[in-house]
């Protein structure tokens, strides 16, 4: 987990704990705008090369629970990651 450096509103490095998630993420509050928020998504990025072999074993014509092993990813992610794709698609 990253530990947010500042306030994602204002910029602010003045925050406090403020409890957790329903998930169990560290939840903060800004003191200067009070907006609650918690760690980035830093850490949820794939990386390139994930990616390609993602794209490859897509057209290989796999289940998508067995990409999901294969690579070490959740389904939900994968799914967003196909819809990011069929997005550049495009339309005819």
């Amino acid at each position: 987990m990253v530990i947010p450096e500042s306030c994602p509103a204002c910029g602010s490095t003045r925050y406090k704990k403020n409890g957790h998630t329903r998930h169990g993420k560290q939840h903060h509050l800004c003191k200067n705008c009070e907006r609650q928020f918690s760690a980035g998504a830093d850490n949820l990025l794939m990386a390139a090369e994930r990616r390609t072999e993602i794209a490859k074993l897509l057209r290989e014509r796999l289940s998508l629970r067995g990409i999901c092993r294969a690579v070490g990813v959740s389904l939900t992610r994968l799914l967003h990651f196909m819809v990011a794709c069929f997005a550049t698609c495009p339309d005819h």
